[in-house]
């Protein structure tokens, strides 16, 4: 006889996904929907947009880049949402500034992610020295399970 489990008011898990317009972040997400994502799951797509220095740029030029930054994401956003939308997938797209690890880590903390799912671009140990890495920040900073898929 099975016995019926009764539905939770809470979902076993809060998966945030950072992603840009990368390949890496694309096959990241695909993986976590293939090989590790749950039916009950709840996700939240993290994506920070490239943040301009805008002290020497005209208006116009601001007004230019501004809405472009706004036409890439609004084309990311519906990119992920046709996806989530066909896992049947329960989830949201959000936005923030500044440096990109941490602003994943914020907005998963406000979401209550308790795991973090991320790509990575492969750099060599001297450039990402140098350049520095979001999924470097975000692996020694998070306060939860990170997943960093690497292509």
């Amino acid at each position: 006889m099975a016995t019926e489990s009764k539905p939770s008011s809470k979902p076993s898990r809060v998966v945030a996904v950072a992603i840009d317009n990368s390949e890496y972040a694309e096959k990241a997400f695909d993986w976590y929907l293939e090989k590790i994502r749950r039916n009950d799951d709840v996700i939240v797509l993290i994506h920070i947009p490239e943040s301009y220095d805008f002290s020497l740029a005209s208006p116009g030029v601001i007004r230019q880049l501004l809405d472009e930054l706004e036409k890439n994401v609004k084309f990311l956003e519906d990119r992920y949402a046709e996806k989530v939308k066909a896992y049947g997938i329960d989830g949201k797209f959000r936005t923030g500034g500044g440096k990109p690890g941490e602003a994943i880590l914020k907005i998963a903390r406000e979401e209550n992610a308790t795991l973090i799912v991320t790509g990575t671009r492969g750099l060599g140990k001297i450039r990402r020295t140098v350049l520095g890495s979001v999924s470097d920040y975000v692996i020694h900073h998070s306060p939860v399970p990170v997943l960093v898929c690497r292509m």
